[in-house]
C-alpha cells in the first residue's frame, strides 16, 4: 500500500476544469432548450419540421455538454471516456425508442381484441 499523499487538485481532469467553459455550456444549453420550446408554443411549423428542430437541438446540446462539461475529446487522457460515451449513445436511443413504441401501442396490446370490435363499443 502506498503512503504517498497525492493532491487531488493536481489530477489532470481537475486541471482541465475551467469555470468559463461551464458557464458557456450552461448558456448554450439554455438557448438550445428554449429554441424548440418557443417553436412548439408558436404552432407555426409542421410536425416534421418541429421534430427535426428538436432532434438537432438535442444533438447539439449533447455535443456541447460532452465537450464543455465532460471534456470529451480525442486526446490521450480522454480517449476511453469518449469511446465509452459514443458506445453508450445507441443504448440510450434504443431505450427511448422501445419505450416510445411500448406506450404508443399500449392500448391495443392490453385490451382484449374481441371486446374492441363488439357492437356498441366506443373508446
Amino acid at each position: 500500500m502506498s503512503t504517498e499523499c497525492q493532491d487531488p487538485l493536481q489530477h489532470p481532469q481537475v486541471q482541465m476544469a475551467h469555470g468559463g467553459q461551464y458557464i458557456a455550456a450552461y448558456v448554450f444549453s439554455l438557448i438550445l432548450s428554449a429554441l424548440p420550446l418557443f417553436l412548439v408554443q408558436e404552432h407555426g411549423y409542421s410536425d416534421t419540421h418541429l421534430l427535426f428542430v428538436v432532434i438537432a437541438a438535442a444533438a447539439a446540446m449533447t455535443i456541447i455538454q460532452g465537450y464543455f462539461w465532460l471534456r470529451l475529446d480525442v486526446s490521450r487522457t480522454q480517449a476511453w471516456f469518449t469511446a465509452s460515451f459514443i458506445l453508450f449513445i445507441p443504448l440510450v436511443v434504443l431505450t427511448i425508442g422501445l419505450t416510445a413504441w411500448m406506450f404508443a401501442t399500449l392500448y391495443t396490446r392490453t385490451m382484449i381484441p374481441t371486446l374492441m370490435h363488439a357492437p356498441g363499443f366506443t373508446h
